[in-house]
């Protein structure tokens, strides 16, 4: 249903996002090797790539980096190379004689193990041999593998120059097709360093599909809909104040929708509890951004409290901080637009999430 919290993996589930969609099956279709999806958090990457995955019809591996860096604290060579394999094997599951070959292709590999849907490795893995036997057997298959990594920014912090080994992929090994979602959509464009020359996927071609917040009719409609799928109706009004709140953000629309119409609280209880468990998900998002400097919480403060030009947002972060050299928070700043905090329009900034701008506004400063 479209309030379920999870992300999606149904198109019946996924709202709009028909271009989307196309786009990305155009892109597999065309035999491109470098698909982005982008957009800042909770506009529904996942359950996209997701849908778009399981329309493909191609065997594809999916892996949440944010997920493996959070737990092993770096992203190392052998447990991305053991994801990637897992997710192959189990996709293509169903596909006897397809997952035979496969097998087949990876047991030339020196020191890797097939048991049932997972791999072992008797010895350190080459992850660029495995991306070759992949691909071998995607073009012997003529099929493409999809390799999606969600969240790809966090490979940025592995050690290892994956970057390299993605320039290489796409270079050599036309079997392959590499999706990389992003939230921090600056910080992901740094790591692939497309335009910078000193990058090695200098100068790749890399089809963008950018993720958009719906506008003010779909977010009314969004809404409209899920209620009819739970069988309830809210009037109007309350779906107007909903979405002036919360503004096409589809993952704080889902929540508002699961908590007024599957909990089944009242308007007012579901904004509440809306915000309430917000404010615990955006401080833990923000937490070990704060502790790398206070002063990005107050620069957050600062914007969300209506200061909108380097200057002012400057002033108040020197109030309340102290003195900061211009290089020092200009480089803060930067930083916070790369990490999908802040966006900049002209001379201005904002916080581009209208529940984030609610809940920094809000939080002490004491907490920072």
């Amino acid at each position: 249903m479209l309030f379920d919290l999870q992300p999606k993996t149904r198109r019946e589930d996924l709202y709009d996002r028909e271009n989307e969609l196309s786009e990305f099956q155009n892109a597999v279709n065309l035999g491109e090797n470098l698909i982005l999806l982008l957009g800042i958090r909770r506009l529904g990457k996942s359950s996209l790539l997701n849908v778009a995955l399981a329309e493909s019809e191609m065997p594809y591996a999916k892996i949440d980096v944010r997920s493996l860096y959070f737990t092993h604290g770096s992203i190392p060579q052998e447990i991305l190379a053991r994801k990637i394999l897992d997710s192959l094997l189990a996709t293509v599951s169903g596909r006897k004689s397809l997952r035979l070959k496969l097998e087949k292709v990876l047991s030339s590999i020196r020191g890797l193990r097939i048991s049932g849907l997972s791999v072992e490795f008797d010895r350190k893995p080459d992850l660029a041999e495995i991306l070759e036997k992949i691909s071998s057997w995607a073009e012997n298959e003529n099929l493409r593998a999809i390799i999606a990594f969600d969240e790809a920014q966090y490979l940025r912090l592995s050690g290892i120059r994956y970057d390299g080994l993605i320039a290489y992929a796409v270079d050599n090994l036309p079997g392959i097709t590499f999706v990389l979602t992003g939230s921090e959509v600056g910080m992901l464009h740094d790591f692939l360093g497309l335009e910078n020359p000193k990058k090695p996927l200098f100068g790749r071609y890399a089809r963008e599909i950018v993720l958009q917040r719906f506008r003010r009719e779909e977010s009314v409609d969004f809404l409209a809909r899920g209620f009819e799928e739970v069988g309830i109706e809210p009037g109007r009004q309350e779906i107007e104040e909903a979405v002036e709140s919360l503004d096409g953000i589809v993952g704080w629309l889902t929540m508002y929708g699961y908590l007024r119409g599957v909990r089944e609280l009242s308007h007012s209880e579901a904004m509440d509890e809306l915000f309430n468990m917000a404010e615990k998900l955006i401080w833990e998002e923000l937490s070990s951004l704060i502790q790398n400097s206070r002063r990005y919480g107050v620069i957050l403060k600062a914007v969300a409290m209506g200061n909108v030009r380097w200057s002012t947002i400057k002033e108040y972060v020197e109030f309340k901080l102290g003195p900061v050299n211009d290089a020092k928070f200009s480089i803060l700043l930067k930083n916070l637009l790369k990490y999908g905090y802040l966006e900049k329009r002209g001379n201005e900034y904002s916080i581009p999430d209208p529940v984030v701008k609610e809940v920094v506004k809000n939080l002490q400063l004491t907490l920072w």
